[in-house]
């Protein structure tokens, strides 16, 4: 059976050397899973866009100035009187006489300033309303980098803990291999039974599945890692602070909480729309200058001078001030004002839901540590007393006085002892992130474990 063993590590051997191997620690890992993840770059994108749309919000305030030039070719038919401009082209001129389709030049060239300063609140309230929902991505961003990296943590636990579950079954296999060397030794001096071999064999080979088993859980938990830090390279965790130290309870509630601060943007960004909103009531005053020039192939007789046209030969100026009263809007304004107060209503709801459950959350993590942190100091003992027990059934199988089976069993309850204080020490360091997250400091969780 023991060509199985071989084949399989010189299999997966092959498929890590196959990629870069590369061994880091935590906070390496959590840098990388920062800087690699799509989404995580996706969000900062759309940061980036929303800032941009800040500094327009703030251009606003500059001026527009506008320069024209048009040149064309028309009928000189025109008629006095007023039209609704729309889908129509205007003329201009007094009116002809009779219809005339022969073809006139006519050409303007024009510098039109327009200037709204805002003066009632317009522009500052789009500008803060800006602000505030930059703001809210930006928790948003930091909300999803936090939920990342505590995934990630998780991921990153579990793979030192299975590292930790393979050198233990690699341990248990040696053990019972020299087993097996000896009880060939004893059998063929006939001080034990031939069936011991094939019971040693037997659970050798079955140490051996078990190797294979968890190392293909290990694979499955280092392709998750990857998907997570969006790279190929095989990244394998070199902690083992992780099992040489233990995690210490040392959490304030002095951070606010990435889903209590977006929760809390949230609200201060509705009450900025609603203020925008209102904002639609107010006078609009524009300011505006021209200067234009205008070119026409008919003089003041009615003469028609074709080409005369596209020579500029009138020359205006002008200013003014506009104020505009949306005087049949109020009904709308009022609606929205309405539904945005349901709105904010909503949000609040949502940051006492999220407060609510944190609140819980906190109680329950400080539970979960310290019942974590009480199993992970009793299973020392465990081991410690199942070692005891495995070393005395060896010197008491090896003098004869107790069979294979005995003995397997002392071995097995080792392995499984060592497993559990693997496993406690693993599921301590989970409940500590679990504290980290309730808490909203993912340091005071990755500071621990250097």
């Amino acid at each position: 059976m023991r060509w199985i063993f071989f084949v399989t590590g010189c299999f997966f051997l092959t498929v890590i050397k196959a990629q870069d191997t590369v061994h880091l620690s935590l906070a390496d890992v959590l840098n990388i899973a920062e800087s690699n993840y799509p989404k995580l770059k996706s969000n900062r994108y759309q940061l980036e866009a929303s800032k941009a749309n800040i500094k327009i919000q703030q251009q606003t305030l500059i001026p527009q100035l506008d320069a024209a030039y048009q040149a064309n070719l028309a009928t000189h038919n025109n008629i006095t009187g007023m039209f609704f401009p729309q889908y129509t082209l205007p003329m201009t001129g007094p009116s002809s006489p009779n219809n005339d389709y022969g073809p006139v030049t006519g050409s303007a060239a024009s510098l039109l300033l327009q200037w709204q300063p805002g003066i009632f609140g317009e522009r500052v309230s789009n500008i803060n309303l800006a602000t505030a929902s930059s703001q809210t991505l930006q928790s948003k961003n930091e909300q999803d980098v936090f939920t990342h990296k505590i995934k990630v943590s998780s991921q990153y636990i579990d793979i030192v803990y299975i590292q930790r579950l393979l050198k233990l079954y690699e341990e248990n296999i040696r053990i019972s291999e020299n087993q097996l060397r000896q009880v060939k030794v004893l059998t063929g001096t006939g001080l034990r039974p031939g069936v011991d071999t094939a019971l040693i064999q037997s659970e050798l080979s079955r140490s051996r599945i078990e190797w294979i088993k968890i190392r293909n859980v290990f694979a499955g938990a280092i392709a998750s890692l990857q998907e997570s830090l969006a790279t190929d390279s095989v990244v394998i965790g070199k902690d083992e602070l992780l099992y040489t130290s233990v995690p210490q309870q040392t959490l304030a509630d002095t951070i606010e909480n990435p889903f209590i601060k977006t929760a809390r943007l949230s609200i201060e960004e509705a009450n900025a729309k609603r203020i925008s909103i209102s904002k639609l009531s107010v006078p609009r005053l524009s300011i505006w200058g021209t200067t234009y020039a205008r070119g026409s192939g008919v003089d003041y007789t009615g003469a028609v001078k074709t080409f005369n046209g596209f020579a500029l030969n009138r020359f205006n100026y002008g200013a003014g001030v506009q104020l505009s009263v949306p005087l049949l809007r109020q009904t709308e304004i009022k609606t929205k004002l309405q539904q945005q107060d349901w709105l904010i209503k909503s949000e609040q709801e949502k940051l006492n839901q999220v407060s609510s459950a944190l609140k819980e959350q906190k109680k329950y993590a400080d539970i979960a540590f310290a019942n974590a942190r009480s199993i992970a100091t009793e299973t020392p003992i465990q081991v410690r007393s199942a070692e005891y027990a495995f070393t005395s059934m060896q010197v008491r199988y090896t003098n004869g006085l107790v069979n294979y089976t005995e003995l397997l069993q002392t071995q097995s309850v080792l392995l499984k002892a060592k497993i559990d204080q693997a496993n406690s020490q693993s599921e301590w360091w989970k409940a500590l992130l679990y504290k980290a997250a309730v808490y909203g400091d993912i340091n005071l969780f990755v500071k621990q474990v250097k």
